[in-house]
């Protein structure tokens, strides 16, 4: 079975450990066309189709990008990119981008013309029901429409799904941990008490409260990201003791497990803001849409804490601590809860390790490729009527 997957933008790195799944499995060819994304992703992409005969990889050029306008909506392949794909006609097209995305659109036209009977299957992870002005709608209807099956991350953007338009099948898929990389640690961290973030240093995150709350607790910040607010924090940094905030750029996947692995407690006191970097007239609600570390967390023992923004509680389920979003007492309650108390520590580790195999992108690739085995022959079966 042939796979094209197109995929834009930088958070394309997410993604290796699905695409090396699937990669594993002998009855796929892969092929995946990408635009814009980090060259960590396209180097790790690169040695995966040099270590696999069965995949392709093409970076492919862009004109609009997330450097522009701060969001993967409005990345566009440069025209001719699409040419490479014309040699060999796959049996399921897999759009990793949300209908409206300007990307999504050029991939299903571009099938329409060249492969019009392909069906195409649309990941989703959209939780909040907005209302784009135009074109974007149009855009949206059109992929619906084409849309054979859809994939969406959680129930509620399944929900969104359903209530921007789209009726055909959804099956929901999470997004997934690489359980070979994220494993439990072998002994305790090290003291003192210390709280990791990993993410995005961006207002949403609620990196500010975490600060706020380790100074309640008198505890040390591991703190592994970049973004708009790094310069505040080094600043934070510098007005306390050495060695009480840690500052990581972002990390290779095969690094960060072990910067976990030194961490009492993963917190992600991500908060509900208005972002205006799409169209700035029009404000979209951003909240948490999965929090993929809550799940390295739990996949390395780390216990876990987290805001009840967004999908967080869906993720982590009964196997983390939740709080109130901007609550910053309950914040460092929750974090002195696991300090204070091992054997409950002990519990959310054991708990979050099971959990954390649920999400494994082994189980995951397994679930798609099963969606897709149930569409690629009704695809062949058209192509035999239409030959007769």
């Amino acid at each position: 079975m042939r796979i094209v997957i197109v995929v834009v933008g930088k958070r394309t790195e997410h993604w290796e450990g699905f695409f090396a799944a699937l990669a594993d499995r002998p009855e796929l060819e892969l092929v995946i066309h990408a635009a814009d994304v980090s060259r960590r992703a396209s180097e790790r992409l690169e040695e995966l189709a040099r270590r696999n005969p069965r995949v392709r990889f093409r970076l492919a050029p862009h004109l609009l990008g997330e450097e522009l306008t701060g969001h993967m909506a409005s990345i566009m392949f440069r025209p001719g990119s699409w040419r490479p794909l014309m040699t060999a006609v796959p049996d399921i097209l897999h759009v990793i981008g949300e209908a409206a995305y300007l990307a999504t659109n050029q991939a299903i036209r571009f099938r329409d013309r060249v492969w019009p009977h392909v069906p195409v299957t649309l990941f989703a992870a959209q939780n909040v029901l907005t209302r784009f002005p135009w074109p974007f709608p149009r855009l949206e209807r059109y992929a619906y429409e084409r849309t054979a099956l859809a994939l969406p991350i959680t129930p509620a953007a399944r929900e969104v799904l359903r209530a921007k338009g789209y009726r055909g099948r959804a099956e929901i898929v999470p997004l997934g941990v690489d359980l070979g990389r994220f494993r439990p640690r072998s002994s305790p961290p090290p003291e003192p008490f210390t709280v990791a973030f990993v993410g995005r240093l961006e207002k949403h995150k609620g990196v500010a409260d975490l600060v706020a709350a380790s100074d309640l607790l008198g505890c040390r910040l591991l703190v592994v990201g970049d973004g708009s607010l790094r310069p505040w924090l080094e600043g934070e940094a510098a007005k306390r003791p050495a060695g009480r905030i840690e500052i990581v750029p972002w990390l290779d996947h095969d690094e960060l497990p072990s910067r976990l692995h030194r961490a009492h407690a993963l917190a992600l006191p991500s908060v509900e803001i208005v972002q205006r970097n799409v169209v700035p007239w029009v404000g979209v609600p951003l909240r948490e849409q999965f929090g993929r570390v809550l799940v390295e967390a739990m996949a390395c023992g780390v216990p876990v804490v987290a805001s009840s923004v967004g999908e967080i509680p869906e993720v982590i389920g009964s196997s983390g601590l939740t709080f109130p979003p901007g609550d910053l007492s309950a914040l460092a309650r929750a974090l002195a809860d696991i300090r204070d108390r091992p054997g409950l520590a002990g519990a959310l580790a054991r708990s979050g390790v099971e959990r954390a195999a649920q999400f494994s992108w082994t189980r995951i690739a397994t679930q798609v490729y099963e969606e897709w085995s149930k569409l690629a022959p009704a695809r062949r079966s058209d192509d035999f009527r239409r030959a007769a």
